[in-house]
This record gives structure tokens, sequence and C-alpha cells, in this order.
């Protein structure tokens, strides 16, 4: 029989002996590793000498160190530099710093007023602190002042709080009749606002005059003699917002010029201290003060506000402008009987404060100044370059309709409405 072969198995590799030159060079390299590694621990070991002996030229690890600290410390320095001085020069919620003017829209208002329905706007404010110049700002808004809502339905500032997405309104208003971004919006309700004002201590006013107040609340009158103080914050808050007419028309003309004085008897008297600002009794209660954007709690909300508030009680001498928006004079363009009056009365219940309706147009011909009864379309000039004056004036150009709104510098008051024929139509 034949006998089968089994399965082949591979022959075992032959041992391969390395070569003598391949010996020789791993030693060498062997003991180049060892050279190198001997050397790096004698260098730092010296470079450790150096640096704790602080020995000229093997110092190098200490001298590397200093210049790092140093380079740290300066970005520290730097760092530190770059932080505003007020708190509410940063962004309440990323905490990044503004740059230019930082514009707070501060707005008063009740929760309930005789004869209106929802919260109602008492006063606005916007404050502008300028972070190049160190100067600051505050800008008194008509209430009255009329607004677009979402519906793009006519209301006015005073009943924006009602609207949906209501803080939208009045900051996108307000933006655009007074040209400034506006960064922030507080609203204080006016019972808040007396409570934070008493803790304060403010300064006593003195009556110059006999005067009547209105309680914007519910229409009671509060007679006041001259020589008289007022002391107690709400009857302080009153006067400032010059509620001592019933129509309020006139209280935009009083309230800017009584704002600037109360602040400046205010930043005299607490001599540039934050005195009653800080937190602690002074944190506003529950719903009472809002901030948008917000820090997310009440006593964040007012550590910013007090921020404000303190940085303009420490502008210095001249630093500080308190203003309205600009009156408008009205004249009559196109000679229709009593059409200056009749424009005038438009522009009061649109919340637009008044210089005079009862001049007409002028042109000068032949060096002698006559009427000029020639509009057919009305216009509005800006007699100022103003940012401030052009954008009030385009604001009143859209509410009006009035397409021609253009810069002619000359004296009188900042604005200048010339009534044409189409305001004379039904």
């Amino acid at each position: 029989m034949r006998k089968e072969k089994g399965p082949e198995v591979p022959a075992p590799e032959a041992k391969i002996k390395p070569s003598r030159v391949m010996r020789r060079r791993d030693a060498e390299t062997r003991r180049k590793r060892r050279v190198l590694v001997a050397v790096a621990l004698a260098v730092g070991l010296a470079l450790a000498v150096g640096a704790a002996l602080n020995i000229p030229y093997i110092n190098l690890a200490r001298v590397a160190g200093e210049k790092l600290g140093e380079l740290f410390t300066a970005s520290r320095e730097v760092e530190q530099a770059a932080r505003p001085e007020y708190l509410f020069l940063t962004h309440p919620q990323n905490g990044r710093r503004i740059e230019g003017d930082a514009s707070v829209l501060v707005a008063l208002y009740a929760s309930e007023v005789e004869g209106e329905k929802g919260p109602t706007v008492l006063g606005l404010a916007l404050f502008n602190y300028s972070t190049t110049s160190g100067q600051g700002e505050v800008y008194v808004i008509p209430e009255d002042s009329v607004a677009y809502n979402a519906a793009g339905q006519a209301t006015d500032l005073r009943r924006a709080l009602r609207e949906e997405m209501g803080g939208d309104l009045l900051t996108s208003t307000v933006s655009n009749l007074a040209g400034e971004k506006v960064d922030y919006l507080v609203t204080v309700e006016f019972w808040e606002a007396v409570r934070l004002l008493q803790k304060t201590s403010p300064p006593p006013v003195v009556m110059q005059e006999d005067t009547v107040l209105v309680n914007p609340l519910n229409g009671e009158t509060n007679f006041l003699t001259r020589g008289q103080e007022i002391r107690d914050a709400d009857r302080l808050l009153m006067w400032i917002l010059g509620a001592d007419e019933p129509d309020r028309r006139e209280a935009y003309a009083l309230r800017g010029e009584r704002a600037r004085l109360y602040l400046q008897e205010f930043r005299a008297d607490k001599g540039g201290k934050a005195d009653g600002l800080e937190g602690g009794e002074a944190v506003p209660e529950a719903g009472g003060l809002e901030m948008r954007p917000a820090t997310g709690s009440g006593e964040g909300d007012w550590e910013y506000l007090s921020s404000m508030l303190q940085a303009f009680l420490e502008l210095g001498e001249g630093d500080l402008t308190v203003r309205g928006v600009p009156r408008v004079e009205v004249l009559n363009g196109c000679g229709v009987p009593d059409l200056g009056k009749k424009v005038g009365e438009k522009l009061l219940a649109l919340g637009v404060p008044l210089a005079g309706t009862g001049g007409n147009a002028k042109v000068t011909v032949e060096g002698e100044e006559v009427n000029d009864f020639s509009h057919q379309e009305s216009a509005i000039l800006y007699r100022s370059d103003a940012g401030r004056v052009a954008a009030y004036a385009r604001y009143l150009g859209v509410i009006l309709g009035v397409k021609e709104v253009r810069f002619e510098a000359g004296a009188g008051p900042e604005i200048v409405f010339i009534a044409g024929r189409d305001m004379a139509r039904p």
C-alpha cells in the first residue's frame, strides 16, 4: 500500500546574526543618547541653581519667569483698565462693555390712573452718558408722543405699556424721535419711585410762587404758596413732572427746566455721593422696577439703575445737560385764516410742544421781508444741525405725513412747521 504524506511543516527560518557594523552603530546611538540626557540634566541643574541664586548669565529661567509674570500682570492691568468704572456701562447679560454712548430710557408709570385702564406712563426721560467725553444728558420725552403699535395703529407713549411688546414700542419710538439707540429700558412704578426717592433723603424744593399741583393719579389739586417747601417724595415727583395743568399740555414746557433745577440742587446736596442709592433697604419691591434686558433679579436691576444715577451724580460742573424735545413754531404758509392755530392744536394733541402759532411764512423780495402764502404742501424746517433736532424733525415728518423735511439755518425756534394748503383740507 502507498503511504500517504502528512501536511508539510515549514522549515524554521534561519536566525540572522547582526553584523559587526550594525552592532557598532547601535552602541554609538546608545552612547549619544546617554550623553544628551546627561547634558540636559546638567543644563537644567545649572539653570535651577542660577535662578535660585540669581547668578548672571545662567539665571535665564528666573528672567523668563519674570518676563512672563510682567506680561500676565500687564494683561491683567489692561483688562482692569478696559473695565468701565460704572456697572451700567456693561451689558447686563454678557458683561460686554458699551462703547460710545450708553443710553437708558427711564419710564415712570402708574398701575392705576383715574379715567385710564391699564398701566399709564407719567414721564419719560432718556439718560445718555458718553463713555468717550464723560458727559451726560437727560433728554425729557413727551409721553403723549405718537407711536405706532404692531398692528400699525396710532397710539401714544402713555399707553404703550398696555400694548403687546409695549417695552419694544417705547424704545423704538424714543429711538426714532431722539436719534439714539436705547441700550436699556427701565420702568418704575410711581409709588416704587416714591419709596426709592425717599430713601435718598432728597432735598426739598421751595416754591418761588403760588403753585397748583395736580395729582397725576387721581386729578386732585394741591395748593402750594410762595415760600412753602415740598419735602414729600410724591409731591417732588409731581412738581418735577410739571403736572400743574389738568390737560397736561403745558407740562413739557416746565418739566425740562424743573428737572434741570432739581437735579442741580440734588447733586449739590449729595456732593456726588450715592447715599441711599446702594442696595439693602433700597432694593425695589417685586414688580416695581424692571429693566430690559434684565440681569435676572430685582437686586441686579437696581444695581444697574443706581450705578447710572451715581454716574450722573459724579459728573463734573458743566458736564450735565438737561433738555426737552425741541419746541415747534407753526407758520401759516398759505394765507388760510387761523390755519396756524388749528395746526397747533393738532400738534398739541400729538404731544408736540409748541413755540408759537400766530406767525406767517416769510420771503425776502428786493431786500424787504413779505408774507409767503405760496405753499401748497407743508414743510418742516430744522434750523440746527444737531442730531437730536434733525431726528425729531424727521419723526414729525412721519407722523404728520409731511414729505419735505430739510435743514435751513436760522435764528429762533429749532423746528419750524410751515402749514400749506394740504393742512387746510378737511
